[in-house]
């Protein structure tokens, strides 16, 4: 449950806005240690004039750097140039750059899919040096937690807790027509789906009449399905319920010992099957829609399902562009009791729904590249955005795309307490713990 997450200290907005640097009050950094060899305390003082951080960042994170950068100038005195990259790039051009060994960057925000492959190459500095004074890791949940860990070391500061989760609207599912219409035509009541096939089940069923009373037809889903995009993601999720199987963890991209990719057996193609069908019950342009794309339009239409990572959760409270603001309801992931084997090369048909959500992105993280010639200014950077105060600002802030990864995050009452003043946090925030 969320109100049982044990939290050291709730904090509240007035704290939060004072350590944003807000009211006239300047923000206060995490103690570091720096590379040079600063204590603690030195270093949390330390005056970075003339010093320049280029912060590379995919595009649609940015302001979850770019609402901080004023604070931290005009404490330490450095500045900040934040390089907007577009998703679609944004691998490229990190792996081009750190690749020729070009000094292009200092912190770099990316994908945790990616920290592996950065860290083993040299290619980002591991941060061990930093860490042992930093003042806000335990806080952390666990599983982003490890995920900055390459081989026993630490290589990032995690700024984002990702994860898919599946969105309805209230005033579909809880619609007294809906649910006697549903009934006489599938002879079941009305529920939240739980499995795929009762999600495309509703799906096709929200499609084409008018159940938000706003005078035209509505559609049953809505995803990001644009290649080169988080479609990839959002796929994956469809997939993970019917391959990864609970007997056998780690299995769900490769076979162990041989690495045989597992894309195309039956429980990915199933998947596919799912999701062409999705296509008939979304708007026709669905097959182009990016992560942004998907959430500004679910947000201020009629859409009855939608998943997402926690993003069109705090969009939906910004009423200057949603219309939902009082309909959402949050859920984990449909999964299978249908699920691909890959031992016995058959269906297995389990007793209990396998539920399987994926973390996907993992979450944005920052790092520092190894050519990086400020890296002292850099951890500064990416631990200010990290603090309490300032974490807690972009997790409750609508287009950030950070969602929340620590134990202070899950308090239900900073959000209603926020500046969108969050509509049933308890069932949002309960959705992305379970």
């Amino acid at each position: 449950m969320v109100n049982n997450v044990d939290v050291e200290g709730q904090v509240d907005r007035r704290t939060v806005l004072k350590g944003l640097g807000i009211a006239g009050s300047a923000a206060v950094l995490s103690p570091l240690l720096s590379s040079s060899g600063l204590s603690g305390a030195q270093a949390a003082t330390a005056n970075f004039s003339g010093k320049t951080v280029r912060v590379a960042v995919g595009s649609f994170m940015s302001s979850g750097a770019k609402l901080f950068v004023d604070a931290w100038e005009a404490k330490t005195g450095g500045k900040v140039e934040v390089i907007e990259i577009p998703f679609g790039d944004l691998y490229s051009k990190l792996n081009q750059a750190f690749s020729s060994g070009v000094d292009a960057y200092d912190v770099v925000i990316y994908a945790s899919g990616w920290i592996s492959g950065f860290a083993q190459n040299g290619y980002i500095a591991s941060l061990e040096p930093y860490y042992p004074t930093k003042s806000n890791l335990d806080p952390v949940l666990p599983k982003l937690q490890k995920v900055t860990q390459i081989i026993g070391k630490r290589y990032t500061v995690p700024l984002d807790g990702d994860l898919i989760m599946m969105y309805y609207r209230l005033d579909a599912f809880e619609n007294p027509i809906a649910k006697k219409k549903f009934k006489a035509l599938t002879k079941r009541e009305l529920t939240v789906p739980a499995t795929w096939s009762e999600y495309i089940e509703c799906a096709k069923f929200f499609t084409g009449w008018d159940w938000a009373k706003n005078g035209k037809p509505c559609y049953g889903v809505l995803e990001a399905m644009k290649p080169n995009d988080v479609g990839v993601f959002i796929f994956n999720s469809h997939a993970s319920a019917y391959s990864a199987h609970p007997d056998y963890p780690g299995t769900f991209f490769f076979q162990p010992g041989t690495m045989k990719p597992q894309i195309d057996n039956p429980g990915w193609i199933q998947a596919l099957d799912d999701w062409k069908q999705l296509k008939k019950y979304g708007p026709p342009q669905m097959i182009t829609y990016g992560g942004g794309d998907q959430r500004s339009n679910f947000v201020a239409g009629n859409y009855a399902l939608a998943l997402d990572w926690p993003d069109i959760g705090i969009l939906a409270q910004d009423e200057s562009q949603s219309i939902v603001k009082n309909l959402l309801g949050y859920a984990q992931a449909p999964g299978s009791q249908k699920v691909w084997n890959y031992a016995s090369k058959k269906w297995d048909n389990l007793s209990k729904i396998n539920k399987a959500p994926y973390m996907a992105w993992g979450g944005w993280h920052a790092s520092i590249a190894r050519t990086s010639k400020v890296k002292d200014a850099a951890w500064s950077f990416a631990d200010f955005i990290d603090s309490d105060e300032n974490s807690l600002i972009a997790v409750t802030t609508p287009g950030t795309a950070r969602g929340p990864y620590r134990k202070a995050h899950f308090k239900p009452q900073v959000w209603k307490d926020s500046g969108v003043k969050f509509i049933n946090p308890e069932a949002y925030l309960k959705a992305q713990l379970d």
